[in-house]
């Protein structure tokens, strides 16, 4: 079990999470970031493919970087 304190407020009321309430929120916290990195490495691999294709396209074409940026 996790030692660090979770505490959250709701109104004016303060809690301390603890037992399954505590485990629930730091599984809960776990899983959100692990979609994030996921979501960041999805976008860097569609960002790293479009670059790669405007590349190999600008090679096939002759085309220098200024006139792939001007068309893309």
């Amino acid at each position: 079990m996790a030692t660090e304190k979770i505490i959250v407020q709701v109104g004016e009321e303060i809690t301390e999470l603890k037992g399954a309430d505590k485990e629930a929120f730091i599984a809960d916290r776990e899983a959100t970031a692990e979609a994030q990195r996921l979501l960041e490495a999805e976008y860097q691999a569609k960002r790293d493919a479009r670059e790669s294709a405007i590349t190999k396209l600008g090679e096939i074409a002759g085309l220098t970087k200024e006139e792939l940026d001007a068309i893309l």
